[in-house]
This record gives structure tokens, C-alpha cells and sequence, in this order.
């Protein structure tokens, strides 16, 4: 099971869905997080979110970390506000905080859809030292932000720049500037139209007050818009059809009416002769 489970979590993912959710909450209780979260990264985010429900408050909080921030967002977004405060209280994380940013604004903005699993700096920091914890982490690095006192990008580093340069020196010395910045707010079709993505493939985002969350990348960003324009296209074509049907039903309905309201026919013999 564990091999299945490690090797293939999408197809674990669909097995499990198969099955009543009591028995997919006793799994990932009973399996380690760290073999059980990419599964539960490919459930559909409903079953995700009983899993979080049924799960000690431990292992969920331990499966939270463990997703990525838009799927997390996702199924944080569906259970109790009781649970997903239990569960965001315990993850004291940047990850943790990025998420309660997250959950403030809706589905077709910006921020609902950053990587805070990214790493950021200040400025007074060796390259010696960035290499060292770009090495020791798991996150994205194709930019790594460089951040203010009250958390706000000022800068960013292009990876290849942190290679070259010398061990001791500050890594604000080899920071470029950021060419856009885009609020967690930013409605989806607004942040994709910004001309910055020609420059990178990731932006920043903050809240409105500037504070860094994380970095949204325009290939994502861009199949979410779609997704979202093909699901409005959905929802408009069944409001027209609604629309149409009761339209019709209305038509139908003063017709009758107004059928109602004339003198009944009469037959031929009952007609008197005007001539």
C-alpha cells in the first residue's frame, strides 16, 4: 500500500475516491503525512476537506502543510469555520499566514492563487548563505524575493546571479528591480493583462497594505482564467436557457390568459342571419 501510495498518487487518489470516507480518513490517520499528502493533493477538494474534518487535529494540520497553497486554500475553503481556524492556529508557518491572507479574497482574484512555498530574503544576507538555504529547501527559486523590515518586496534575485557571485557578498547586491507588483485583490483577467509577464514568469503578490504572500506564475494563472471564463460561459448559457424556457412558459401562460377572456365559439346554427 505504501508503495502504491508513494509511486502513484494520482491513481491512489482515484481509488480512494471509490471508497466511503470514513475508510480514506482511517488511511491517512493511520499512514505517515508525508506518504499520504500527495494523495491527498489529488483528491477532489470535497473529500479533502472530510479528510481534514476526520483527521486528528495534528495530522491535519501536518497534511495542511504538506499541499501546495492554492490546493490548500481550496479545501480550507470548505470546511467548518471552526476546523479551519483550529487547523490555521496550529500552522504557524509563513504558509500559515499566506493562507489566512488567501482566504480573504475570492476565487477570481490574484491572491487566491499564489505559491507561498517560496524563498525570500533580506538584504544583508551572504550569496554564501542563499545558496545554502536554497539548497536546503524545497521551494520554488526561479526568483527569490528580497523583502523589507515590514515585509514588503523591494527586490528580487535571479538565480543564476546568486551562482556567480562572490560567497560573502550581500545578496542586495546583486538584486534587480522587480518589474510589477500585484495585490492579492488584483481580479484574474487584470493580472493576466499586465504587460510585467513578458519580462518573468512569476510576480509577486502582497495584501494591500504591501506585506509580501507569495508568487503567482502566469502559466497558472492563465489556466485559471480560462477555467473560470469556460465555467461563467457555463453558468450564462444555463441562465439563457432558464431565461428562454421561462420565457416561453410566460408567453404560454398569457395566451392562455388571454384565450380565457373570449366568448366561447358558437356553432354555425347558433349564428343568427345578418344578411
Amino acid at each position: 500500500t505504501w508503495a502504491f501510495l508513494r509511486t502513484h498518487p494520482e491513481g491512489a487518489a482515484r481509488v480512494l475516491e471509490g471508497l466511503p470516507p470514513a475508510d480514506v480518513v482511517a488511511l491517512m490517520q493511520a499512514l505517515p503525512a508525508r506518504i499520504t499528502a500527495r494523495v491527498l493533493s489529488n483528491l477532489r477538494p470535497s473529500l479533502a476537506a472530510a479528510v481534514l474534518h476526520g483527521v486528528d487535529r495534528n495530522r491535519g494540520s501536518a497534511l495542511l502543510a504538506m499541499l501546495d497553497t492554492s490546493m490548500a486554500a481550496r479545501v480550507l475553503r470548505q470546511v467548518t469555520e471552526e476546523r479551519r481556524i483550529a487547523l490555521l492556529a496550529q500552522l504557524r508557518t509563513a504558509k500559515g499566514m499566506a493562507l489566512r491572507v488567501i482566504l480573504t479574497v475570492p476565487d477570481n482574484s490574484a491572491g487566491a492563487w499564489v505559491d507561498a512555498d517560496c524563498l525570500t530574503l533580506t538584504g544583508k544576507v551572504s550569496a554564501h548563505a542563499a545558496r545554502e538555504r536554497i539548497a536546503a529547501g524545497s521551494g520554488s527559486a526561479e526568483r527569490i524575493v528580497v523583502l523589507d523590515e515590514q515585509m514588503r518586496p523591494v527586490s528580487w534575485i535571479i538565480p543564476h546571479d546568486l551562482l556567480r557571485a562572490a560567497a560573502a557578498t550581500p545578496v542586495s547586491q546583486i538584486a534587480v528591480p522587480i518589474p510589477a507588483v500585484l495585490t492579492a485583490a488584483t481580479p484574474l483577467s487584470a493580472a493576466l493583462m499586465n504587460p510585467a509577464w513578458s519580462q518573468s514568469p512569476v510576480l509577486p503578490v502582497t495584501t494591500r497594505l504591501g506585506s509580501f504572500i507569495g508568487m503567482l506564475h502566469h502559466e497558472r494563472l492563465r489556466q485559471v482564467y480560462e477555467q473560470d471564463i469556460a465555467s461563467r460561459g457555463r453558468d450564462v448559457a444555463s441562465a439563457s436557457g432558464a431565461l428562454a424556457n421561462g420565457y416561453w412558459q410566460g408567453v404560454t401562460g398569457v395566451l392562455r390568459g388571454a384565450l380565457g377572456l373570449l366568448p366561447p365559439v358558437r356553432s354555425v346554427a347558433e349564428i343568427p342571419d345578418e344578411r
